[in-house]
């Protein structure tokens, strides 16, 4: 901690003498010549850079970086090694060397916004409104989206990384074996109840033909306790996280359509309906369960679950696992499968020498230029355009390896998780499900989701003991009911007790607080 404070009592000082140089900085590199297309600087001016994404720390030389080094002359040089992979342990490190690079993106935004409000970002406001007619524009044309960069002191530390929310709002649905219910001469599920029905057929009735008793009804794939949980109770419409009831964030784990989600689940589990090792065979699940000709029905992600017809084609004849509607429960067909309208962003860090420039960079990714460059990839290389409109190239959708299309694009350094707008039309060409996509947004089944709620530094504080705790107990719990080690409805009282004890009445005044301010924006 006194690490820390001595590195933002540093930076302010930084800030203070560098206050007076800031201003002198424009986009032409002060010579007063008047640059030309997106060129920033008359000369070119490389700037230092703290991102890690997926592992890997940004690198200025792949070619989408390149090119917009081209157009603006700003280079990228990343502080973090090639050797770091983890974003968290990488940041604090950042923060204990007691030096700061020009430009930080991060994803944790409390962490990301404390280290604002603390002097080590500065505020963009009045640069966006100086030096940014890009970002600007694109602001009051989308208020929500302006929301979401406000911190709880009322500045704007951060670009964030935007999705394309309400043109995409999600990438996951529901996915049935349909040559299974063909052969058993069964109709589609359109609720829960029928869904029990399909799934008592698949685990009795040997769909997969190898006369064993082998099905897994229901499977699903995911690297933490939560991702399981969210696949499951969604089902029966209850919620494993944080949801906004009618302006009310509540947490779903303490509400009675919970304990009723465990019940049914736990009884499902008990008769042979859910994969026996749900909670511990990880994110191999789906490979195992589809290409064993084992799985029926899951839940998983679009871009990635709808390719497994093609992969399987000629390995299990007929196969063909589709997408579906969240199947009905209690009148209600909605599936909380939403993603946020962000993840994460980047900033200005107050050690930067020239902020004018680094934000008309920032600007420069909002152009329709720099948007294309973010979302394609290379004119002529990664896409082509096609009736006025940006369409990949073989190069990037089939790929002689075989790699998942966005693995291919994310090689170019596109879409690298910075600060940029993410393209709805880019993410469905990529995934090749425009149908699946389409038939969940059309059908109004997507529940939206709670803001990423912003807080004051001691808010987060205590919010985040509180929910980790929470959070913690409710995996523990849920775990136990599902697999029958523990009864749901002998153990909910004491089960609700211990929510509170730990803090959830406070954290839901601290939810309510936050809710409050972010809709006041």
């Amino acid at each position: 901690m006194k690490v820390k404070k001595i590195l933002i009592m540093a930076l302010i000082c930084i800030t203070a003498i560098l206050a007076c140089k800031n201003e002198k900085s424009a986009s032409d590199g002060g010579s007063g010549k008047k640059l030309s297309g997106n060129l920033i600087t008359e000369k070119p001016r490389e700037v230092t850079i703290f991102a890690i994404f997926q592992g890997k720390a940004i690198d200025g030389e792949l070619p989408v970086f390149k090119k917009a080094f081209e157009e603006t002359n700003i280079k990228l040089v990343s502080v973090a090694s090639k050797n770091q992979s983890d974003e968290v342990q990488g940041f604090n490190l950042m923060l204990s060397s007691g030096k700061l690079p020009d430009i930080v993106a991060y994803e944790l935004v409390s962490d990301f916004e404390n280290l604002g409000m603390e002097g080590g970002l500065i505020p963009l406001e009045d640069l966006i409104d100086k030096h940014a007619p890009n970002i600007k524009k694109f602001f009051e044309e989308n208020p929500r989206y302006k929301k979401d960069a406000i911190a709880a002191d009322g500045h704007i530390y951060m670009i964030p990384n935007y999705n394309d929310y309400f043109n995409l709002k999600t990438t996951q649905g529901y996915y049935i074996r349909k040559d299974w219910l063909k052969k058993l001469n069964l109709q589609e599920p359109k609720t829960v109840d029928e869904l029990y029905n399909v799934l008592v057929a698949f685990r009795d009735k040997d769909p997969n033909g190898n006369g064993k008793k082998d099905e897994v009804p229901l499977f699903l794939r995911g690297n933490i306790i939560r991702k399981i949980m969210m696949g499951l109770t969604d089902i029966f419409k209850a919620r494993a996280v944080w949801y906004d009831d009618k302006g009310t964030p509540q947490f779903g784990p303490a509400q009675e359509n919970y304990k009723e989600a465990m019940i049914q689940l736990a009884k499902w589990y008990k008769e042979g309906l859910i994969d026996k090792e749900v909670f511990t065979r990880g994110m191999n699940s789906r490979d195992y369960m589809l290409s064993n000709n084992l799985g029926g029905f899951t839940n998983d992600w679009f871009s990635s679950t709808g390719t497994y017809n093609d992969k399987l084609a000629s390995k299990i004849p007929g196969f063909d696992l589709s997408i579906m509607l969240p199947p009905e429960y209690k009148g209600n067909n909605k599936t909380f499968f939403v993603r946020p309208t962000y993840i994460g962003g980047w900033g200005i860090t107050s050690a930067a020498k020239n902020p004018v420039e680094l934000i008309k960079y920032f600007d420069f990714w909002y152009s329709e230029a720099g948007r294309r460059l973010w979302n394609f990839g290379i004119e002529g290389e990664d896409y082509k355009m096609v009736d006025g409109k940006p369409v990949f190239t073989d190069k990037i959708l089939k790929d002689p390896q075989g790699k998942n299309p966005l693995a291919v694009i994310r090689s170019t350094g596109a879409q690298y998780r910075l600060g940029m707008f993410q393209d709805a039309e880019a993410e469905k060409q990529l995934s090749g499900q425009n149908e699946a996509v389409d038939l969940y947004i059309k059908s109004n089944v997507i529940e939206d989701d709670l803001p990423v709620l912003k807080y004051t530094k001691e808010e987060a504080k205590e919010f985040l003991k509180i929910d980790t705790q929470l959070r913690a107990y409710t995996e523990e719990m849920t775990q136990k009911w599902i697999l029958g080690v523990s009864d749901v409805q002998k153990d909910w009282d004491n089960y609700v007790k211990r929510l509170n004890e730990i803090g959830l009445k406070r954290a839901e005044e601290i939810q309510k607080t936050a809710y409050a301010r972010f809709m006041k924006k």
